[in-house]
């Protein structure tokens, strides 16, 4: 299954890989490494995780104190946002409403 990402969720990603690298360039590669091997399991099952609205997913890093926000499209996955689960809450559903 394809894994695509909003330009937002990438820039999510950088800036939280940046963040862990500046404490240790370690971190920074587990951020990454734990982010695309959860989202390689998510891509073979992806109705596993629960709803996190009408329209998309969630599913929680396990290191690392972040969420990764998707929705399920007819060629693969989305995703939307990949946020702090304790800063912002709900940021990103207005995304959500642009795939409609």
């Amino acid at each position: 299954m394809k894994i695509r990402y909003l330009a937002v969720a990438r820039e999510e990603i950088r800036e939280a890989a940046d963040y862990y690298a500046a404490i240790s360039p370690e971190l920074g590669i587990g951020f990454k490494r734990e982010l695309r091997q959860l989202l390689r399991l998510v891509a073979t099952m992806p109705l596993a995780w629960p709803p996190s609205g009408p329209d998309s997913r969630k599913c929680l890093m396990t290191r690392f104190p972040y969420l990764v926000i998707y929705t399920v499209m007819p060629d693969g996955l989305l995703v939307l946002a990949v946020g702090h689960q304790h800063r912002r809450p709900g940021y990103w559903r207005e995304r959500v409403a642009i795939l409609k």
